[in-house]
């Protein structure tokens, strides 16, 4: 009798172990057809118009890349990252995708830096990052500093004023009622409201700055527009009036520039005296401008002065 229940016991210990090693292998089984995924795929655009190698630029020289990914996996690309390193000082930008292809266009204009590094790299749904693309920009010895434009008085009136416009174009230097900027909107550049929806206050924007479509009403109202420039401001809260006054090229400005990605879309709660460093995303200008006086709200107006590239 002892011995079959020692047989029976060893049975039931057979079956639990063959049916554990059957489980581990199946387990193992599926784990080994789970499919491993490369890398997703990097590159710099080699057609004509693109950059692609390390290159060497005078100041202010304007070049394209374009930057090339492709997923590997059966999951879209969803990041794209680019950090520029120019003269020690580093500055990240993560951009968002949802697609299994990236095609990216950068236009970068040399800055006063000796030497700036651009590096790029994607990432997939699942987190796999690509390798890191690498592009440096090399200042020429040969560089001289540029002329620009000086507007010594630009006027703008609010939303609500009836005798002055509230856009204004670097190009031509003059500003434009609502009207008039609708049938001009290729070249407007800035625009001027007083913010009744945020805390913002005076504000100097963009057409491209993505206004509550109740600032400017009707139909010539910027959310109707089709042609849209954007511009981009960092308040400059160490430069002073006189360095302001004494900018006679370019020399100023691109000490003060900045990556237009980090740029903020507006001006705001503008006060006398405030400098602000801009830049615009359609042609790469950069320039400062002076708040010289404001008054009123959304009936009132603000007088800047504005120094930009030629």
């Amino acid at each position: 009798m002892s011995n079959f229940f020692i047989n029976k016991f060893t049975l039931r210990y057979a079956v639990y172990f063959i049916t554990m090693l059957l489980f581990s292998f199946f387990f193992n089984s599926c784990k080994e057809e789970e499919k491993i995924f490369p890398k997703p795929e990097i590159s710099f655009s080699t057609e004509y118009g693109y950059i692609s190698a390390d290159t060497v630029l005078l100041l202010s020289d304007t070049v394209k890349i374009k930057i090339l990914a492709k997923t590997s996996s059966d999951q879209p690309l969803t990041h794209l990252n680019y950090t520029v390193t120019a003269d020690g000082k580093t500055t990240s930008i993560d951009t968002g995708f949802y697609s299994s292809t990236i095609s990216f266009e950068k236009t970068i204009v040399k800055g006063l830096a000796y030497n700036e590094k651009w590096e790029f790299y994607v990432r997939d749904r699942n987190g796999r990052k690509s390798a890191i693309q690498t592009i440096s920009f090399t200042l020429d010895s040969a560089s001289i500093f540029g002329s620009i434009q000086h507007f010594p008085s630009a006027v703008f009136g609010a939303q609500s004023n009836t005798d002055l416009g509230s856009f204004f174009s670097f190009l031509t230097g003059q500003i434009y009622t609502t009207q008039q900027a609708f049938n001009n909107q290729n070249i407007i550049d800035l625009l001027y409201f007083y913010d009744l929806i945020e805390s913002d206050q005076n504000t100097i924007a963009s057409p491209g700055a993505n206004l509550d479509a109740s600032v400017f009403i009707g139909e010539f109202s910027p959310s109707n527009w089709t042609s849209i420039r954007t511009t981009r401001f960092i308040k400059m809260e160490l430069l002073t009036v006189s360095e302001f006054n004494n900018c006679n090229n370019d020399s100023l400005i691109l000490a003060n520039s900045f990556i237009f990605s980090i740029g903020k879309r507006k001006a705001k709660n503008l006060q006398p005296g405030d400098i602000y460093s801009f830049a615009t995303d359609n042609d790469g200008k950069k320039g400062l401008f002076l708040v010289k006086e404001v008054q009123g709200q959304e009936a009132g107006f603000v007088e800047l002065e504005i120094k930009i590239q030629e």
